[in-house]
């Protein structure tokens, strides 16, 4: 069985059998307590009762789990479940879900933070040590700590204990177990060494080897548990740690993934309706073996999406080498193509785009790389030509600040969408914050700072809703949207797919409102 339906027949204890789904693009759900509820197409319920002048429903998972609610009598229901994609804001970083219409549950990176923990514990709230939520796979598309390290903090929330005077902090924790996880095979040492110097760049992943004038990293591991400790940087043996934590529960099968050894990845996806194309990263045969280019420091130019040999004459980068080689995949849901960059840069895409016959970057949803990075090929994203485009950046601390997105990425998506005007979600757009005023904290979080000190007090907002972008699809039907700081309003936009990829935009999207009390 898959994760999904262990979610439900295990943690919820529901008979996904009698499960239907919401057919309308939005509909408002009358609560018991008089409140209303939003839903959208693809939400599950349970249909109890029909009246003439009302539909009795239950609410199935999330924070309204079990909740009777009342629907209008025109609302359509389907039999079937959708392919569901969320992107989460995570601040500086990815963090994707997919659940599958088979019932898979998939993670696609995690962030730095605990913004993706959080929203997967009240996402699949109800798990306890001896109720876990399965979680299919993990992918994380490349070594970077804000693609990773936040899904170390799903093992950290296990910890986190609640009280009778702050019931909120269960709602926080989360139980899982892992089947898979999928990663790129490039491992990052510690900047320092033991010497107390710094590491070369061309050290920074392990073995390599030249051929010409390039340099090739040729220690591609699939198990990171196979490496010492101490030639792993501070993230990845945290990541480590939380592997072997969750392999106590079950048995982790890791594999690293190229365009030349994708059978695992494929095979995830391997379920009626769903394909996937593993696109990068590309390995080349050296002494035997596969090994990755190392990547160039890109020249600085405000045409580099432009250019064909941007980082030809750079200096070796660890940074543009770990990014560039990010696993790239195009994933197939019916007629509905959804291409997933990762943190492609220009090099590592001009060198995809040689590789491969362009019509394998088409899609119609397209993850945008690198946080809307500068870094980019324009002629890659020609050759995608996306309906809808997604930048996952976030408000972030001075130490994090990247300009994420920048202003060419975002006119390149413009000009490259397909039909007279495309669409372009940025999670922190829709992220949402409300003024609070004066405050200060109860207790001191860490010693003051040049910039803040804890003990005094500051002008304070509180974030009432992150921003998450959601594609739902049957594999023709597309709904895109996002929540706002009003209750129920959304942004969202809804098109078909036909089987030559030709779109069709819905003039309206079908909203029930609530029943009046």
């Amino acid at each position: 069985m898959a994760g999904l339906t262990d979610y439900y027949t295990d943690v919820l204890g529901v008979d996904p059998s009698e499960l239907k789904y919401i057919d309308d693009d939005f509909v408002g759900a009358r609560l018991h307590s008089g409140k209303t509820f939003a839903m959208a197409f693809g939400d599950p319920v349970r249909v109890l009762e029909r009246n003439d002048d009302d539909v009795q429903i239950e609410i199935i998972g999330g924070s309204f789990h079990g909740s009777r609610a009342r629907v209008r009598p025109s609302v359509k229901f389907r039999d079937t479940p959708l392919f569901r994609f969320s992107m989460v804001d995570v601040q500086q970083g990815d963090g994707m879900v997919v659940e599958t219409p088979g019932g898979k549950i998939i993670l696609i990176d995690g962030g730095d933070n605990q913004l993706f923990a959080r929203h997967l514990a009240a996402r699949f709230a109800r798990t306890t040590p001896q109720k876990r939520l399965h979680v299919d796979a993990m992918i994380v598309t490349h070594g970077d700590a804000d693609h990773f390290s936040g899904l170390t903090e799903i093992k950290a929330s296990e910890k986190l204990e609640s009280t009778p005077e702050d019931p909120r902090r269960a709602t926080k924790r989360l139980f899982i177990t892992v089947d898979q996880v999928f990663h790129n095979g490039l491992a990052k040492r510690p900047t320092k060494l033991p010497d107390k110097t710094t590491r070369p760049v061309e050290e920074m992943f392990g073995r390599t080897a030249t051929r010409g004038t390039d340099m090739f990293c040729t220690e591609l591991v699939d198990d990171l548990d196979s490496i010492e400790a101490a030639e792993l940087n501070g993230a990845f043996r945290k990541w480590v740690a939380a592997l072997r934590h969750w392999g106590e529960h079950g048995r982790i099968a890791c594999s690293r993934v190229s365009q030349r050894k994708a059978n695992g990845l494929r095979a995830l996806f391997d379920e009626p309706g769903l394909k996937i194309d593993v696109l990068g990263p590309i390995t080349e045969m050296i002494g035997g073996r596969e090994a990755l280019l190392f990547l160039r420091e890109p020249r600085k130019s405000t045409e580099m999406h432009l250019s064909d040999d941007a980082a030809v004459t750079g200096s070796l980068s660890a940074s543009h080498t770990i990014n560039g080689h990010s696993i790239a995949m195009r994933i197939h849901a019916g007629n509905v193509r959804f291409l997933l960059t990762g943190d492609l840069n220009q090099q590592a895409m001009a060198h995809l785009r040689a590789a491969i016959p362009s019509a394998d970057f088409e899609c119609e949803i397209l993850k945008a790389p690198h946080h809307g990075s500068h870094d980019f090929d324009f002629r890659m994203l020609e050759e995608a030509r996306p309906v809808v485009s997604l930048i996952s950046s976030g408000d972030e601390s001075t130490s994090k600040e990247y300009i994420h997105p920048r202003a060419t990425l975002l006119s390149a998506l413009g000009k490259v969408s397909r039909g007279p005007t495309g669409v372009v979600f940025i999670t922190e757009l829709a992220a949402f914050f409300s003024k609070r005023g004066p405050a200060k904290l109860l207790d001191t979080l860490g010693k003051p700072t040049a910039t803040f000190d804890p003990t005094k007090p500051f002008f304070a907002f509180e974030r009432t809703n992150f921003g998450i972008v959601h594609i739902r699809t049957d594999g023709h039907r597309v709904l895109a949207f996002t929540h706002s700081g009003k209750e129920g309003v959304n942004e969202g936009y809804g098109f078909d797919v036909d089987a030559q990829h030709r779109i069709k935009w819905h003039p309206s999207l079908r909203i029930r409102t609530a029943p009046s009390r």
